[in-house]
């Protein structure tokens, strides 16, 4: 059976192993391959605990100087799994992790350039991924991979933060997956707030007066999209106006749009910033 590692490295390593550093590097990088396998096995929820029994990843010794964890993939045999078995296997599950972790730093790398991708998906589910004059080819499964492990990914780099300062896995001596301190914001993509005004009709619904946010939501024939947003008070108004806003069933509003470029979905609306409420 293929043998694998998992390898933190960093200052923050050299002595001994926080705890709270190694189990949360542990448990997002579970989920990563974890996804990799429902996504493959065509299920979409999270790893039951019966499931668990059949699917797992053993580790087998750990080292300090860096923290490095070598594990195998692990199927047990059982009805539960001797179809899926069938056609794949641990070295295949790895395949596509790797894969969905080269497709998620090529999407971010570009958008962190303000390049969209562009995806062209194909009569065999495979897609090509355009980014400005570049083309790349992924299998089908990596899409779906890729966003549903995303999450994890962001968590693992931000561990950049707290001293570690490279994070690699792979088979034998290979890096397949490489994060290094350049790559902590990679998956935190930047918003921007534009300087236009502009007028909504809508319903705010939710009003936090500690925090001075809240949510709206927009109607038909409105200058945004139908559906819920975020929104935050702009500058240091009385919120007095908010707080009775939530009795009436629409209200104008003058506000601020903060978007942020989505790699999976184009640029969207990340919050609101409301300079006036109007009756």
């Amino acid at each position: 059976m293929e043998r694998y590692h998992f390898t933190l490295e960093g200052p923050v390593l050299e002595n001994n192993v926080p705890l709270h550093i190694a189990i949360d590097s542990l448990s997002n990088f579970q989920a990563v391959v974890d996804k990799t396998y429902l996504e493959l096995k065509g299920e979409k929820k999270r790893i039951s605990k019966k499931e668990r029994k059949f699917f797992q990843l053993h580790a087998y010794s750990f080292e300090r100087g860096s923290f490095t964890t070598y594990f195998e993939i692990f199927f047990a045999t059982g009805q539960l799994v001797l179809p899926f078995m069938s056609s794949l296997g641990p070295q295949t599950i790895w395949d596509y992790t790797r894969e969905s972790f080269n497709f998620l730093k090529l999407i971010f790398s570009a958008s962190q350039k303000g390049i969209q991708p562009i995806y062209e998906f194909h009569d065999n589910n495979d897609f090509t991924v355009n980014t400005g004059d570049n083309h790349y080819h992924f299998h089908g499964p990596v899409y779906n991979i890729g966003e549903s492990s995303l999450k994890h990914y962001r968590k693992l780099s931000h561990l950049m933060e707290q001293g570690v300062n490279e994070i690699h896995a792979g088979s034998n001596t290979k890096k397949d997956i490489l994060l290094t301190e350049k790559d902590k914001n990679l998956f935190d993509l930047p918003s921007k707030i534009e300087d236009q005004p502009i007028e909504l009709t809508c319903e705010i619904f939710d009003f936090n007066k500690f925090k001075n946010i809240g949510k709206l939501l927009v109607g038909d024939n409105q200058p945004l999209p139908p559906g819920e947003y975020s929104f935050a008070i702009y500058g240091d108004q009385d919120n007095v106006n908010y707080i009775y806003s939530m009795l009436k069933p629409q209200v104008i509003i003058s506000c601020l749009k903060e978007s942020r470029m989505n790699p999976f979905a184009g640029e969207a609306v990340f919050r609101l910033h409301i300079i006036d409420v109007m009756s």
